[in-house]
């Protein structure tokens, strides 16, 4: 039978215990929190994130015990933020989940190396390449809570769990893709963050949609550089790359498309981070990203926009007229 173990407490962790729950699929969810973990059990929702979404709690098993979850579960699915995974593999012992298939739904690098989650947790874990796969979108949280027709890309190379995954996630509004370029969905998913705070910042800049348009139309050429440079020959205009990316450009759902706008508008980083009770993963990624591809013999302005303005405090108009005058 299968058993799910979902590690993390959010938004996006909510979202699919919904998915696989609504499936009839049972769910062991670690909860760090003991309160959160009581608080969703009793109630069927969780009070922190998407409190609007009933979760069938007769498939569902919430604790703050990570070995019972992991024990437990036939299959192990991480959707914690990426700066938070090395402090939830801590104590996380290999043997719980030895021979188990693991799905990566995190999104960004990870630590000081700035690996891929998909790498880091395989490291920590030891886990087989037909044991691993990620989870992506293009997607938001809250329209998976509302049943919004959403489509979901399964990164694995193996047939079986590529097919085993693709039936646990589908439904009546949810259509699953299957592709086997792990890694060039992971950056894809890593970038797309940085262009919805770039987006987000030229929004409260005050630009209009013609420079928005513009400056997405670039972000597609540059993720194509992105990806070429970390080996990935991927067709990015498809759902896994160009639908993934327009949606955290565009959406008001876009965590990462607020936080920029706070900036634009002129808020500090400390400030932005304050008002949102959600990460943005695109803060960490912009630095992750920019520290892998920085010796890249490319040009990559719209993610040294965002570097600068974050990292350098440059002042973020001062940095988007320089902008303006590298978009083709």
């Amino acid at each position: 039978m299968i058993e799910f173990g979902v590690f993390g407490g959010g938004s996006w962790a909510t979202a699919l215990v919904k998915i696989l729950t609504d499936n009839k699929l049972i769910v062991n969810w670690y909860l760090r929190r003991t309160e959160q973990a009581e608080a969703i059990q009793n109630a069927g929702s969780n009070p922190d994130y998407l409190n609007f979404v009933t979760l069938n709690t007769e498939y569902l098993q919430c604790s703050s015990q990570k070995q019972f979850v992991a024990q437990k579960s036939t299959i192990i699915l991480f959707a914690v933020p990426s700066d938070g995974l090395s402090d939830l593999l801590i104590g996380f012992d290999r043997k719980w989940i030895h021979n188990k298939a693991v799905l990566s739904a995190v999104k960004g690098t990870v630590g000081e190396e700035h690996e891929l989650p998909s790498a880091y947790i395989s490291r920590q874990l030891i886990i087989p390449n037909n044991l691993q796969g990620i989870l992506a979108g293009p997607c938001h949280a809250e329209e998976i809570g509302h049943r919004k027709k959403t489509y979901l890309t399964i990164g694995a190379v193996d047939p079986h769990w590529q097919q085993m995954l693709q039936t646990c996630f589908s439904a009546d509004y949810l259509d699953v893709r299957i592709n086997a370029d792990i890694t060039g969905i992971e950056w894809a998913a890593i970038y797309k963050n940085v262009v919805g705070l770039v987006s987000g910042m030229a929004k409260g800049l005050r630009y209009g949609d013609n420079f928005i348009a513009v400056l997405v139309a670039n972000a597609l050429a540059e993720l194509r550089e992105v990806l070429r440079h970390m080996g990935s020959n991927a067709e990015i205009l498809s759902s896994s790359y160009a639908g993934d990316l327009l949606v955290t450009a565009y959406s008001t759902h876009s965590r990462n498309r607020l936080f920029g706008e706070m900036i634009g508008r002129g808020y500090s980083v400390d400030k932005a981070k304050g008002a949102m009770n959600m990460v943005a993963e695109g803060y960490g990624a912009t630095r992750g990203l920019y520290q892998t591809t920085r010796n890249f013999p490319v040009k990559l302005p719209i993610l040294q926009t965002a570097y600068r303005v974050l990292f350098k405090y440059m002042p973020v108009l001062t940095e988007f007229k320089l902008l303006e005058q590298k978009l083709t």
